[in-house]
């Protein structure tokens, strides 16, 4: 089968990391995966497990842009030239290029449904699903249903992320615990939390840097490792924040971070403070695969991965104050830490890319069985 995926950019993010865990199990199935998006830090990547990467190609925010519309018939000819046989889009603007690409190439597309949308009146006039829609959890099944009338969508199926949990495994044991810690600064003593997300204001860093302030007043030793980056105007204000609580040696940021095994193995508690409701929350289960103890908000589909609380320690969404309890709570019980750790780990063997590529490929057949 030839795939293509259609992103906007292949930069660092939860969707190029969908896409190439996914890309991966399809090439390993014997599948000619080709991938669609504007250069980024991850092509290398992609072209070295055999995937073929067309990324001279404009990034659009608006399916309005000229420059969409101006890669048009660069997409048509790839479908055709190609022979591709199914399109698989992963954001809204990429949707729409292949509603009018498929028109000329009569070939299928479907969707991955990454995030909550909003009800806008593009998205009801021209809804450019696709024959099929795939939900990364059952809370953004939830949300398509409610925020869109289901006579206006295609099947949904439930197709939760995956990740190559042993692999991801793998680095994080080779990884020299006392050696990176010692990169970035840190002793035996202290205790470190680990943020890991795009440094933008829906994934709520601003409220992880309130709460340390306080947490710290109990325990000194905790500390803060932010690894991301974004937003160069939010991450300025956060930088400037830290400076105001006087917090500069107790909170670093190491931007954008390829090799995530690092900053998590220099972890002892991992954070995902988002504000905007996850559909999933990809980095909390790369910290549940390598054993981090997490707290998450409760925000979409985090209180789904971690099983209302059986495997982290649930706050109320941009509730600084219970945001901090969760932090004390742990920073005070080792034994705690260590259970949900354990707990986390074994949760997360249940999100395997292979389950995610297989299920997919189900939907895949369904498609292009599916006359209509």
């Amino acid at each position: 089968m030839k795939i293509l995926h259609l992103t906007n950019h292949l930069n660092t993010g939860g969707i190029t990391t969908y896409i190439l865990v996914l890309a991966c199990e399809q090439v390993k199935a014997g599948h000619q995966v080709y991938v669609w998006g504007e250069a980024g830090n991850t092509v290398a990547e992609f072209k070295a497990m055999g995937v073929t990467v067309l990324d001279d190609v404009p990034r659009c925010k608006s399916e309005l842009s000229p420059r969409l519309w101006l890669a048009l018939p660069k997409l048509v000819r790839v479908l055709k030239t190609q022979s591709i046989d199914i399109v698989h889009t992963h954001t809204r603007v990429t949707q729409v290029l292949a509603a009018v690409a498929t028109r000329f190439v009569k070939i299928p597309y479907l969707s991955t449904a990454h995030m909550f949308y909003k009800r806008r009146l593009g998205r009801r006039l021209f809804p450019c699903w696709g024959k099929a829609v795939i939900a990364i959890s059952k809370v953004m099944e939830q949300g398509l249903l409610s925020i869109f009338k289901a006579e206006t969508l295609p099947p949904i199926t439930v197709v939760p992320n995956g990740i190559d949990v042993e692999k991801l495994q793998g680095k994080f044991d080779a990884v020299d615990r006392e050696a990176v810690r010692k990169s970035y600064g840190y002793g035996k003593e202290d205790l470190v939390v680990v943020g890991l997300s795009r440094l933008i204001p829906v994934k709520g860093v601003h409220f992880l840097i309130e709460a340390l302030a306080v947490a710290r007043q109990e325990v000194p030793s905790m500390k803060l490792l932010v690894a991301g980056a974004g937003d160069p105007a939010y991450t300025g204000r956060l930088k400037a924040r830290v400076a105001e609580l006087k917090l500069e040696k107790d909170v670093r940021f190491i931007g954008n971070e390829p090799q995530i095994e690092k900053p998590l193995r220099a972890g002892d508690i991992f954070a995902g403070p988002y504000v905007w409701p996850e559909a999933f929350g990809l980095s909390i289960l790369e910290a549940m695969s390598v054993g981090l103890p997490v707290i998450g908000s409760t925000s979409g589909g985090i209180v789904e991965l971690l099983g209302n609380g059986k495997y982290g320690l649930l706050f109320e969404s941009e509730n600084t104050r219970d945001l901090i309890r969760c932090l004390v709570l742990y920073a005070k019980d080792p034994s705690l830490r260590s259970e949900m750790g354990k707990a986390a780990r074994v949760a997360a063997l249940e999100y395997s890319a292979v389950k995610t590529y297989q299920r997919i490929q189900e939907v895949y057949e369904k498609v292009l069985v599916d006359p209509s």
